[in-house]
């Protein structure tokens, strides 16, 4: 098996791994080309797509590659998350937020077997979104690799992205794994079955649907402050203590001690309740999952 072939098999496992899990969709993910290519051919692809992501990987300036794909992407990608069955080719910042955290999942999931299988220790970073010139100024004078891929959202939709890796990468990986091999250093058999481009990779049904009904807790934060263990001592009927917020400021809803939205206090029923007046990125209320 060929590095790239190899690379190409660790990168679909665990993608589809990985958006099973946050997606709640079980997901196809079929890798149909690789191929060194020019700048000409590049840029004919950008035109193909609207939206481009920067993953750093090494700690040089040009250790890097570029993820292309359309709005619909995106929005499915954000919206799955959540929890939400509607998408749209328009999208905004929230998106954006929680498909980085998506594409930092997915290239995080690969570090280990990248290490195990290819002697490569590469650390996925910095995720985030460029312009298409800042794309098409990156590309300049150097050697790259096209991955097409094309994910199946089973009963929502396809959708194409490509992902730019530096020739580098490739020959470093080969360096990496001849060595490997000249030392009688063992490989993990598991990791090094064939990988078959023509067809897509399945895993299995876990989701974040599992995790739906788990009951979590949810605190609403009025406002706090710090004590002096005398003054508390000193606490009796009538003590008024002081928080840091005005009365007009929004309170907190917490999850997992996690803040998740703000709002006001109403009353509801003759019950004291909350209205929502702001909420979280999706991004950081996925997080808050953890």
């Amino acid at each position: 098996m060929s590095e790239t072939e190899q690379l190409g098999k660790i990168f679909v496992e665990n993608w589809v791994s990985v958006f099973n899990t946050i997606l709640g969709k079980e997901v196809h993910i079929d890798v149909s080309s690789v191929k060194s290519t020019d700048n000409a051919e590049i840029e004919q692809n950008f035109d193909s797509f609207s939206q481009f992501v920067r993953i750093d990987y090494g700690e040089g300036e040009d250790s890097f590659a570029i993820m292309s794909q359309g709005n619909k992407l995106i929005s499915i990608v954000s919206n799955l998350m959540i929890g939400l069955d509607t998408f749209t080719d328009e999208i905004n910042d929230d998106d954006r937020d929680a498909y980085a955290e998506a594409v930092n999942q997915l290239f995080s999931a690969c570090q280990v077997p990248i290490l195990d299988s290819m002697g490569v220790d590469v650390k996925f970073r910095n995720i985030r979104f460029i312009t298409r010139e800042e794309a098409s100024e990156m590309i300049q004078k150097r050697k790259w690799s096209l991955w097409s891929v094309l994910i199946d959202f089973s009963d929502i939709s396809k959708e194409p992205f490509s992902l730019l890796t530096p020739d580098p990468i490739a020959r470093a990986m080969q360096e990496k794994t001849n060595e490997a091999v000249a030392s009688d250093k063992s490989v993990d058999t598991a990791r090094s079955q064939s990988y078959n481009k023509s067809e897509p990779i399945m895993a299995g049904n876990s989701n974040i649907n599992l995790l739906m009904d788990v009951e979590l807790p949810v605190t609403i934060r009025i406002g706090s402050t710090e004590m002096k263990l005398i003054d508390i001592m000193r606490l009796g009927l009538g003590s008024i203590i002081e928080l840091e917020k005005l009365v007009d400021d929004p309170v907190e809803v917490m999850v997992n001690d996690t803040l998740v939205a703000k709002g006001e206090v109403v009353v509801y029923d003759s019950n004291f309740a909350i209205r929502i007046t702001q909420v979280e990125s999706k991004a950081d209320r996925i997080r808050s999952l953890g």
